[in-house]
C-alpha cells in the first residue's frame, strides 16, 4: 500500500507540472537563502575564532590603565598561574628617512629583546628578522611604506633616524611588521626597538602595558581576579574573553539573518498549503475513487503529506548543489589593506599588508549546519501541507463519488 501511495503521489506531482516546479522553485530558494545566510554567520565566526587563535594566545592577559613600575612587574609575575609577565614601555615618537620630505608620527614601544618572540607571532614579520638591538628597530608597514602611492621608504637594513621630542638617534630596521594591531602593540604605524636603548633616548622607566602569560588558559578568570584585587584601578583584558563577546555578537547577528531569510521559507509554506488546497478541491472526486477501493483516511492524507515531502526533497537537492558554487564566490568584507599582492603564511584571508584586512574567501560548509536547515525547511513545508492533507482524508466517501 505504501508505494502504491508513493506512485499515486509521484504521479499526481507530474500531472500538474506547472505548480509543481513553482512550488519546487520556492523551497529551492527558501532553502538557499537560510542556508546561505546561517553558512555566512557561521563563517564570519569561524574566520574571526581563527583569527584571533593565529595571532593572540589564549592564555594572555593584558594589564593597562596605569603606570607600572619594575616592582609592579615583579608582583604581578608572582601571581598563581602567571608563566611570565612581559612589560611594554611606549611613547610617541616620529621617523624621519634620508632623502624622504618630512616625518611619519609613530608610536614607539620598548620591549625585552630576549621576550620579544614570544610577544609577536611569526605572522607579525612581513620582511627581515624580528630582532631588535642596541641600534636594530623594528618598524611598522606604513613606516617603511607610504600609504597612498605604495613606494618603499624603508628597507630591511635601511638607516632611519628615530625623534622623540627634542632627541634623535639613527638605527637600522631589521624587520618590517605587517599590517594589523597584534594586542597593544601597532604593527602598521609602530617602531619596536630595545628597552634599554627606549629608556635612555626617552627617559621613560614605567610601563604602559603588562602582557601577563599564563600556564592554561583556564586560569584567566582566576589570574584576573588576583590582578584587580592586588592594583584595584587597572584595565584587565584577556583575547579570548574578547573573541567570546566578539562570537556572542555574531551569533545574533547569524540569528537575525536566518530570521530575515526564513521569511521565504515561511511564505513557501503558505504556497504549499494553498497549492495543496487546490489540489485538494480539484481531486474529491479521486479521493473518493481511491477510498471505495479501500484506501483508508492516513492513506489519503499519506498520499498528499508524500507530495509536499517530494516537492520539499527536490528543492532542497537542488538548492543544495547551488550552495557548492555559490560559498565559493567570497565575501570581500573590507577592500584591500595595502599595495601588496597576498602573500602565504597568514591564515584565513587575514593577510597583513598584502591583501584584504578581513576577506571571506569562501563561506564554510558546515553539513550539520546544512542538514539541519533542510530538515527545518522539510518540517515547515510539511507543516504546510498538513491541514489540507488533513481534511483530504476526511473528506465523506458519498460525498466525494458524487462532486462534479
Amino acid at each position: 500500500m505504501l508505494s502504491e501511495v508513493l506512485r499515486l503521489a509521484w504521479n499526481a506531482l507530474w500531472e500538474r507540472k506547472g505548480r509543481t516546479i513553482g512550488a519546487i522553485i520556492g523551497v529551492v530558494i527558501a532553502f538557499t537563502a537560510l542556508s546561505y545566510a546561517l553558512l555566512l554567520g557561521q563563517t564570519f565566526k569561524d574566520y574571526t575564532t581563527r583569527f584571533f587563535t593565529s595571532n593572540f594566545q589564549t592564555n594572555v592577559i593584558y594589564v593597562t590603565g596605569a603606570q607600572f613600575t619594575d616592582a609592579d612587574v615583579g608582583t604581578l609575575s608572582t601571581i598563581n598561574g602567571v608563566e611570565t609577565a612581559i612589560p611594554i614601555a611606549t611613547a610617541r615618537g616620529s621617523v624621519r628617512v634620508a632623502g624622504i620630505t618630512g616625518q611619519t608620527p609613530v608610536t614607539i614601544y620598548g620591549v625585552d629583546p630576549a621576550l620579544l618572540r614570544q610577544l609577536l607571532p611569526p605572522t607579525a614579520l612581513y620582511d627581515g628578522q624580528l630582532v631588535v638591538g642596541s641600534n636594530l628597530i623594528l618598524v611598522g608597514y606604513y613606516v617603511a611604506f607610504d600609504r597612498s602611492t605604495g613606494q618603499q621608504r624603508v628597507a630591511v637594513g635601511s638607516p632611519v633616524s628615530l625623534i622623540i621630542g627634542r632627541k634623535s638617534v639613527t638605527a637600522v630596521a631589521s624587520g618590517i611588521l605587517a599590517t594589523g594591531s597584534l594586542g597593544f602593540i601597532d604593527t602598521s604605524r609602530g617602531v619596536v626597538m630595545d628597552l634599554s636603548a627606549f629608556r635612555q633616548i626617552t627617559g621613560i622607566s614605567s610601563y604602559n602595558v603588562v602582557v601577563l602569560y599564563l600556564k592554561d588558559s583556564s586560569l584567566i578568570d582566576s589570574v584576573s581576579n588576583d590582578v584587580r584585587a592586588n592594583f584595584p584601578n587597572v584595565d584587565v583584558i584577556s583575547p579570548q574573553a574578547i573573541l567570546q563577546t566578539i562570537n556572542s555578537y555574531l551569533t545574533s547577528f547569524q540569528l537575525f539573518l536566518g530570521l530575515i531569510a526564513g521569511v521565504s521559507t515561511v511564505i513557501t509554506a503558505l504556497w504549499l498549503y494553498d497549492t495543496m488546497s487546490i489540489s485538494v478541491v480539484q481531486r474529491t472526486k479521486e479521493i473518493g475513487i481511491l477510498r471505495a477501493l479501500g484506501f483508508k483516511k492516513r492513506h489519503v492524507m499519506l498520499m498528499f503529506l508524500t507530495e509536499a515531502l517530494i516537492i520539499a526533497g527536490i528543492g532542497v537537492l537542488v538548492g543544495t548543489a547551488l550552495l557548492i558554487p555559490l560559498s565559493q564566490s567570497g565575501l570581500p568584507f573590507m577592500g584591500n589593506a595595502g599595495p601588496q599582492p597576498p602573500r602565504a603564511g597568514f591564515p584565513g584571508g587575514f593577510a597583513g599588508p598584502q591583501g584584504s584586512a578581513f576577506a571571506i574567501t569562501s563561506l564554510v560548509l558546515d553539513p550539520l549546519l546544512v542538514a539541519a536547515t533542510a530538515a527545518l525547511v522539510v518540517a515547515i513545508n510539511l507543516m504546510g501541507a498538513f491541514l489540507p492533507a488533513y481534511r483530504a482524508g476526511r473528506i465523506n466517501i458519498v460525498s466525494a463519488l458524487r462532486y462534479e
